[in-house]
């Protein structure tokens, strides 16, 4: 199914001032699409954070929106999310649209002149085994085919089936976005009420089993 893409930077020493610095100069190269933005980068200095945010700022067939590059606990840079400017929310083909684009504008042309970085771009379609692996997707398939689709996981061996997915899927520390997990158990006779209260309840266990181990 269709998701939104990540990008991982690896810079592998590269200084990262002076990989932003060459991203701000090739703003100036691409038609004008794409700006940085000091104040953002500003607003995320008041939550302790290093961050290097850009804008598009628009061209046909793209809408506005805010790029921000935050580093993660494997030292990468990556982009957490894309704000749009104009609307509520990007449709998922927009948001993929607005992150290639910041890719093969500004991120290449560095990246080419200086090899040691790595660039790496998720695919767009995915699977469910794809992102937790077959062991996680067993394990909601026997939750899926034993539990009573009017009560969720309710009853103690439903639940029990439940925490079995979500260990399971905990393994392998990737973000299961929850349209892909509502998508899946929609598929597997799920109606889309109890979809949604089961997708929040993974992402809440997902985090309390993050809290617990940390």
């Amino acid at each position: 199914m269709k998701t939104f893409r990540n990008l991982y930077i690896n810079l592998n020493g590269y200084d990262i001032d002076s990989f932003i610095g060459q991203l701000t100069e090739y703003c100036l190269n691409c038609a004008g699409s794409w700006k940085r933005n000091f104040e953002r980068e500003e607003n995320a200095r008041y939550f302790n954070e290093k961050a290097f945010a850009f804008e598009y700022i628009g061209a046909e067939g793209i809408v506005s929106a805010g790029v921000t590059l935050f580093q993660n606990d494997a030292g990468l840079w990556y982009v957490p999310n894309i704000i749009p400017i104009a609307s509520n929310q990007l449709s998922i083909d927009e948001y993929n649209k607005l992150l290639l684009d910041f890719k093969e504008s500004l991120v290449d042309p560095v990246r080419k002149n200086t090899p040691i970085i790595d660039v790496k771009l998720t695919p767009e379609q995915v699977s469910l085994k794809d992102i937790v692996g077959e062991e996680a997707v067993e394990a909601l398939q026997r939750f899926s085919a034993s539990a009573n689709k009017f009560t969720g996981n309710a009853h103690p061996n439903d639940k029990k089936r439940w925490f079995e997915f979500l260990s399971a899927a905990q393994k392998y520390h990737t973000v299961l976005h929850d349209d892909i997990l509502k998508a899946t158990l929609i598929e597997q006779g799920w109606s889309e009420e109890w979809a949604d209260k089961l997708a929040f309840e993974f992402e809440y266990g997902c985090d309390l089993l993050d809290f617990v181990g940390a």
